[in-house]
């Protein structure tokens, strides 16, 4: 007795869903001279503007590059001597990353990453936004306070 097609197509396994993935991107207007965006922009290109899975992304790779230590990010003199003082005055500014918190708009508005390598590192370290990046607080104020370069 031969099988029908049917039948056939009824005995496969069913197909598994893959992650959902995404590749960031950014509006050729946000780069400098040199490449250079802030992490926020990347996050609002990628997401479309919809600020609150902007802030989710941006917590992410907040999060995912002080892990990996990232030493590539960049912010200006004064911003750098503006995010000090917000810390001063709130500490919340590097311990509170949760997607919900509007401490990680002002973090990542101010931080400037080259985007190539943003984009080389995080396909080559295999960033997920579905992955939980929370570093500890002690390596948060190290990456910031003697891993960012001011310039």
């Amino acid at each position: 007795m031969e099988t029908s097609e049917l039948e056939k197509e009824n005995t496969k396994p069913p197909a598994v869903a893959k992650p959902a993935t995404f590749e960031l991107t950014v509006d050729e207007g946000d780069l400098d001279e040199d490449q250079f965006v802030s992490i926020w922009n990347v996050a609002a290109s990628t997401m479309k503007g919809d600020q609150e899975k902007t802030r989710l992304l941006a917590s992410k790779l907040l999060g995912f590059l002080c892990k990996q230590r990232c030493e590539f990010v960049l912010t200006s003199p004064t911003d750098a001597k503006y995010l000090d003082e917000q810390f001063e005055s709130d500490t919340g500014l590097l311990y509170n990353w949760k997607p919900e918190s509007e401490k990680v708009d002002i973090l990542a508005q101010h931080a400037l990453v080259p985007f190539g390598i943003l984009k080389q590192i995080v396909e080559f370290k295999k960033f997920s936004i579905d992955k939980a990046y929370s570093p500890r607080r002690a390596d948060r104020v190290t990456w910031f306070s003697d891993e960012w370069n001011v310039g």
